[in-house]
């Protein structure tokens, strides 16, 4: 009877003891890296990383400098990422599929064997790939940018795989960027399956008449973020588009040469040729800096004989003026910024718009941005402490008049004088003792500021 004792006790120990290891097995949980300073991936990172959330800091590279994979891993941090001529092989492990994320990451890939190969789901946020040299990228699950890039230079190739249930999807301005505007580029996008989906002005670029797309699967595609987007048999139903003259490639369906742009719009997704190609505009913001001036700043995705930028002003939204010109690029596949300053904007509202002018003169409008300025925008006083005056200089670039006083801490205006914007005025404080007072200065239109003033007589 004590041998079965000790033999089931025995057994039963065993089983326990193995509990923990098989639901350690199961769960995975996952391990962070932390990337501070420029590192290569062998000396922060083991040759196959699973589970692996990778923080790397912002202005700081890490160099995959051998073939390495990742398995369920998360990229983040606002920082780059670097190889030349190695593998970075992107999988899931466990019985359901994990997505590999990238969120806020720079990465640039170099080389004729430079390759990204994903077999995995991927998701992309606020990050840019950039293929140069002839290296490679592949997909075989879904892929989700959202405000992201790839960018396809020089050779590169993107080849996505898959069933029309696999979904490549661009959503807030993503862009595909097929070529970089470099007549020497064969850069091309292939999808093989997938259905493409385009959402919020995401485009999908081809540069050249040596750069291409290929698509024969459906693709779906809506000027806003819905699950209402419109169903299309073909994605590349015109194949007659710089193709079949002389110099240059003879025309064969699904594929299309560039100049060209598959965008979002309420027909679905359309294909346009170099003579049509609008400016491609995005993120046109307009603010107010502490100066009082206006700052305007957009961004073109792709431009095709484009001259000029008119910034109109309108204080009413009706009636416009131009008060300013930025000349545009020209020509370009990729991504370029411009701003202006208005350095005298309109008391209160302010209404822009850029008028977009082709070299042919024809011109289209963007969308219109609005800001409310103050008669006073900013203002300085010196010296702080103080013991004998103070000079307060009024900012601001509108001739409006301000009152400015001096009040004591129980309440009491001692003294107050009238000032223009962009002027100042003095303070005399000799008949004042030591201690805090109020500088405070009220605007024409009811905006208010105020801030101590230290008065030393030590």
């Amino acid at each position: 009877m004590n041998k079965l004792y000790n033999t089931l006790k025995k057994t039963i120990r065993t089983l326990l003891l193995a509990v923990p290891f098989f639901y350690a097995v199961g769960v995975s949980a996952q391990t962070s890296y932390s990337i501070t300073t420029n590192k290569n991936w062998s000396a922060a990172l083991p040759s196959t990383c699973a589970n692996c959330t990778i923080n790397i800091s912002s202005g700081v590279t890490l160099t995959i400098d051998g073939s390495v994979t990742c398995q369920n891993c998360t990229f983040q941090g606002g920082g780059n990422m670097s190889m030349s001529n190695q593998t970075l092989n992107i999988q899931y492990t466990g019985g359901s599929p994990v997505t590999t994320v990238f969120n806020n990451i720079n990465f640039l890939v170099y080389g004729n064997n430079g390759k990204v190969i994903v077999n995995a789901p991927l998701s992309m946020t606020s990050s840019t790939f950039t293929f140069n040299d002839g290296s490679y990228f592949s997909t075989s699950y879904e892929v989700n940018m959202v405000g992201s890039t790839v960018n396809l230079y020089d050779a590169a190739t993107m080849y996505s795989t898959g069933s029309s249930s696999t979904k490549i999807t661009l959503s807030e301005n993503s862009v595909i960027a097929i070529g970089n505007g470099s007549k020497s580029s064969t850069s091309s996008f292939t999808v093989s399956g997938p259905t493409l989906t385009m959402y919020d002005n995401s485009t999908v670029m081809v540069a050249n008449n040596n750069n291409w797309y290929y698509n024969w699967s459906t693709y779906e595609a809506s000027p806003a973020h819905s699950t209402n987007a419109t169903t299309h048999a073909n994605s590349t139903i015109n194949n007659n588009l710089n193709c079949g003259g002389s110099g240059q490639h003879s025309c064969s369906a699904p594929v299309v040469y560039g100049p060209a742009a598959l965008t979002t719009s309420n027909a679905g997704l359309v294909v346009v040729s170099v003579n049509t190609l609008p400016i491609i505009l995005s993120g046109f913001t307009a603010t107010t800096n502490t100066d009082g001036s206006a700052k305007l700043v957009w961004e073109t995705k792709l431009e095709q004989n484009s001259s000029r930028f008119e910034i109109e002003r309108s204080a009413t939204g009706s009636d416009w003026s131009t008060v300013g010109t930025v000349q545009a690029k020209g020509n370009s596949a990729t991504a370029t910024s411009y701003s202006y300053t208005d350095g005298s904007p309109l008391q209160g509202a302010n209404y822009y718009r850029l008028k977009l002018i082709d070299l042919d003169g024809s011109a289209v409008y963007s969308e219109v941005r609005v800001i409310e300025t103050a008669a006073i925008s900013h203002i300085s006083f010196f010296p702080n402490p103080a013991r004998d005056y103070v000079n307060v200089t009024l900012g601001g670039v509108n001739a409006s008049t301000a009152t400015v006083r001096i009040i004591n801490l129980a309440g009491a205006v001692l003294q107050e004088k009238k000032a223009q914007a962009g002027t100042t005025v003095t303070f005399s404080l000799q008949q004042y003792t030591t201690g805090f007072y109020v500088l405070s200065v009220m605007s024409s239109d009811g905006t208010h500021e105020s801030s101590k003033l230290l008065i030393n007589r030590m």
